[in-house]
């Protein structure tokens, strides 16, 4: 009966040791799952991060190109660029960003386009531009072959060969 109960021990000494040797095999196994699932998680945020950081770098340039553009349209947009550069950081585009700045400041002052006058009207609803002669120097060809005919016609055309 010594035997048998040695016997025993032995056996359950061994299925022991096995049975460690499994549960240590398991841990790093799972150490390893959670480390390489960290390490996934790391390299994710990182492409994230710098995904963000050229979008925000892209939308900044876009700003700086379009701000720059429309400075003249708006008088006192320069007082509020950083306000418009963070409205365009949210998704607007420049010029709408421009106008919902300067709407909420009360500042929004669209230069309207100056009105062309018309010519220089006297008494009436004409013009009453006299059209002059030209000088040969702003005369075509045509214009010049034309004046010489009808002094041809008038029987001026000595004068007009002599300069006079």
């Amino acid at each position: 009966m010594e035997n048998e109960l040695e016997l025993d021990l032995d056996n359950l000494e061994v299925q022991t040791e096995e049975k460690l040797k499994v549960k240590n095999r398991f841990e790093k196994l799972s150490e390893k799952v959670i480390l390489t699932s960290k390490e996934r998680d790391e390299a994710q945020a990182k492409v994230q991060t710098e995904a963000d950081a050229r979008l925000n770098a892209e939308k900044e340039r876009d700003f700086y190109k379009d701000f720059s553009a429309n400075v003249s349209k708006y008088p006192n947009v320069s007082e509020y660029q950083d306000k418009i550069l963070e409205k365009v950081k949210q998704g607007y585009s420049t010029e709408d960003a421009m106008v919902a700045v300067l709407a909420k400041e009360g500042k929004l002052n669209i230069a309207s386009p100056p009105i062309p006058s018309p010519g220089q009207v006297e008494g009436g609803s004409a013009p009453t531009t006299i059209e002059g002669t030209k000088s040969l120097k702003d005369m075509t060809t045509d214009e010049k072959l034309s004046a010489l005919a009808e002094a041809d016609a008038a029987g001026n055309l000595a004068n007009v060969l002599r300069g006079r």
